[in-house]
């Protein structure tokens, strides 16, 4: 079944009743998701993580929930967030996500209107819990391996508001940083041309859905 827009284009392009941005081929749609749903997700995630062991595994898709620990070996400067995939465990908070994510793609690729000659599809939906002190802080682009060379979007929903100068996505050319703010939509290219990383997480726990989109045939 295809995944029905939260809000149709033509409402999207309506500044004034969709707030947005597109600066430096970045896409923000700033508190697009009500705090409300927000909150369904992270009630969610908390409920699965107190039921659930974390383990080693060599197959992440077979894995409930997850410790970025074990997804990136890179010591003190490695990943420390805690993550699942709602496409595989819950599938109704899966596709609700998708329906905000399409609204805001669909503006996006009108905004960018070369990425029409292309077909996308965003299959993971990776909702990430980072504590104090956590994250993944290496400069990064997200189609650097040749596994992932099909990658041309990623997208982030963030879930809850995090205290002005901590928890940002960071841009390096851009020199941009994305504070997170609840239900606040970003998507940008997965190129090298958007290096960027989380800066570190000060006072509280930060909550992200996040994943990418895909060229298919």
């Amino acid at each position: 079944m295809a995944v029905q827009p939260i809000r149709p284009l033509e409402l999207m392009e309506d500044e004034n009743i969709t707030q947005f941005e597109f600066k430096d081929f970045i896409g923000l749609w700033p508190n697009f998701m009500p705090k409300a749903r927000c909150d369904k997700f992270i009630e969610f995630f908390e409920d699965i993580r107190s039921q659930s062991s974390l383990v080693e595994h060599p197959d992440p898709e077979e894995m409930e929930f997850m410790d970025g620990t074990q997804q990136f070996k890179q010591g003190s400067l490695g990943r420390k967030d805690e993550s699942m995939l709602l496409n595989y465990s819950n599938q109704h908070l899966n596709y609700e996500a998708n329906q905000y994510l399409t609204a805001c793609v669909q503006h996006y690729i009108k905004k960018y209107d070369q990425l029409k000659m292309n077909r996308f599809i965003s299959e993971d939906c990776k909702m990430q819990k980072t504590p104090p002190g956590g994250g993944y802080h290496m400069w990064h682009y997200e189609n650097s391996g040749f596994g992932h060379h099909a990658r041309e979007l990623v997208w982030a929903i963030y879930l809850n508001d995090m205290p002005e100068g901590e928890a940002e996505t960071e841009f390096l050319y851009q020199r941009r940083r994305i504070q997170p703010t609840a239900g606040t939509v970003c998507i940008w290219p997965a190129s090298m041309t958007h290096v960027h990383k989380g800066n570190t997480v000060f006072t509280q726990d930060k909550y992200i859905l996040t994943g990418w989109y895909i060229k298919v045939p």
